[in-house]
């Protein structure tokens, strides 16, 4: 998912991937998923702003350069 707005501490066009099965989120820098997901806290907040309309789109990461 890309955050299309800026948000607290988050900003705009930020790569994100959410893992339903565990509520984890990771963080994308350079094309590759980080390998800890975020603290939990922030997680839930991007979760939160994913129930919210305008916040995120949904990428193909495979194909990005």
């Amino acid at each position: 998912m890309r955050l299309l707005k800026n948000a607290p501490f988050l900003k705009k066009g930020t790569d994100f991937i959410f893992y339903d099965s565990t509520v984890f989120v990771y963080w994308i820098e350079n094309g590759k998923e980080t390998q800890y997901p975020l603290r939990t806290g922030l997680a839930g907040y991007l979760w939160l702003l994913m129930t919210e309309k305008g916040y995120f789109k949904t990428i193909d990461i495979s194909n990005e350069d």
